[in-house]
């Protein structure tokens, strides 16, 4: 189900009641993603993770929308991240 404002809730009171509550002046995960990028202009998913105080399987699936509108691209360069893979840097378009 979905509130008015396109926000998604579950099919019970308190989860409505969630979706409802103040929702003018929120942002959304998405646009909190970007608002990293507008301050921060290269960053990778562990770190807007970090910054977010929010799990990687909320994040990423933000980077992928902010990349498929153009709004960020990858960066060309890799880090080791924290389980000493190759991640990803992304950055900002401008």
């Amino acid at each position: 189900m979905y509130s008015n404002n396109n926000i998604g809730y579950q099919d019970n009171q308190s989860s409505e009641g969630a979706a409802r509550f103040n929702v003018s002046g929120k942002l959304t995960l998405r646009e909190q993603v970007a608002c990293l990028f507008d301050k921060h202009n290269r960053l990778t998913a562990e770190e807007a993770c970090k910054l977010l105080n929010k799990p990687e399987i909320s994040v990423k699936p933000r980077l992928t929308e902010l990349k498929k509108e153009g709004y960020i691209k990858n960066s060309g360069d890799k880090v080791i991240g924290k389980w000493g893979t190759s991640i990803t840097v992304w950055e900002k378009v401008i």
